[in-house]
């Protein structure tokens, strides 16, 4: 009997800090009556106040921090995340595109769980299921998983590839071949998720969006080194890759010298950070040196600058910029043309 009875004691202080997290907030307290009917019409235990007061101590001395707010009443002071956090989590989950918008709903709302039902509300009222662009895969989390498990255990993981298709004015999802790569990061860049890993035929890192993935299994196969295939060395460092890279693309690690008008300095730092090499260039422009992949990427990023930046260095990509101008006149010219 006693152990049957230590047991309903342990479970009754586990509801108590239930009802605390769930129903009082340094606005909301809440007093050990209105605890002891919340006990009894949520989990059916019988208590008197006076063994709330026992337990709310016994949870004091477990380093919960209960706060007494009037003459009666209480609230749990401290939780796992404040409400700005959990604002910030949760807007940083609406915007994620990778998110589906189901799986985006069950995640605010399991972060308003860590909230009073009272500071829920407010965070609920303000937020905004709109009709933003949501990627459709539900699998994402589990895919994220498997691929965390392979890089973990450093083993190669396989996985279905798709691709978007116009098949009778409709969008269908085409899967192209199976592959099979060493993968050594997850990185969530331009509002989506990418695995970082070397398909063996090649010697380079590749980048693979979670969103169009399927089928996606770890195998017993051991990665290829990263050292093999970037200049990274015991450590694969994100930052930096992710740094030197320009709209996901791959490509030849080159220095870069860039002239560009001081109105743009903000989101040249913003790609940058503020650790690379800049320098004054007359009165309305300034200059920066900094490594980064000499790609596809790179190019598309530079024209969306426009005229405000002149590439110094290296020739070739001057010149990719270049081409690609006169490519985007020449399509609208042919376009214009064969309406007309």
């Amino acid at each position: 009997m006693a152990g049957a009875e230590n047991q309903s004691n342990k479970k009754k202080l586990f509801c108590v800090l239930e009802i605390l997290k769930k129903y009082s907030d340094d606005q909301h307290p809440i007093t050990a009556n209105d605890i002891a009917e919340k006990l009894k019409s949520i989990y059916n235990i019988e208590a008197e106040r006076k063994s709330i007061y026992r337990d709310i101590n016994v949870l004091k001395e477990c380093d919960y921090n209960i706060m007494k707010i009037s003459a009666n009443g209480f609230c749990l002071a401290d939780r796992t995340f404040e409400i700005p956090e959990i604002r910030l989590l949760n807007d940083a989950i609406l915007g994620a595109r990778f998110i589906t918008a189901k799986k985006t709903k069950e995640l605010s709302k399991k972060l308003q769980n860590e909230l009073s039902v009272y500071q829920a509300k407010r965070i609920e009222s303000q937020t905004y299921f709109d009709n933003r662009v949501k990627f459709t895969n539900e699998h994402i989390l589990y895919v994220i998983d498997t691929i965390h498990t392979a890089i973990a255990e450093n083993k190669k993981v396989r996985f279905e590839y798709y691709r978007r298709q116009i098949v009778d004015n409709e969008i269908k999802r085409v899967f192209s071949r199976e592959h099979l790569i060493s993968p050594y990061a997850l990185v969530w860049s331009e509002d989506k998720y990418y695995l970082l890993g070397n398909y063996e035929k090649y010697d380079n890192i590749s980048h693979y969006r979670l969103d169009r993935m399927d089928r996606v299994v770890v195998t017993n196969l051991p990665s290829r080194s990263f050292e093999e295939v970037s200049c990274y060395k015991n450590n694969f460092d994100t930052g930096d890759y992710v740094t030197k890279t320009f709209q996901m693309y791959s490509g030849t690690d080159e220095m870069i010298d860039l002239i560009c008008n001081n109105d743009i300095l903000e989101k040249i730092v913003d790609k940058f950070g503020e650790r690379v090499h800049y320098m004054c260039c007359g009165a309305e422009k300034f200059r920066v040196r900094v490594r980064g992949y000499n790609s596809e990427g790179l190019v598309e990023w530079l024209l969306m600058i426009g005229d405000k930046c002149f590439v110094a260095s290296p020739d070739s990509l001057r010149e990719a910029v270049i081409k690609r101008s006169k490519d985007i006149i020449n399509m609208q010219n042919s376009i214009d043309q064969s309406d007309e």
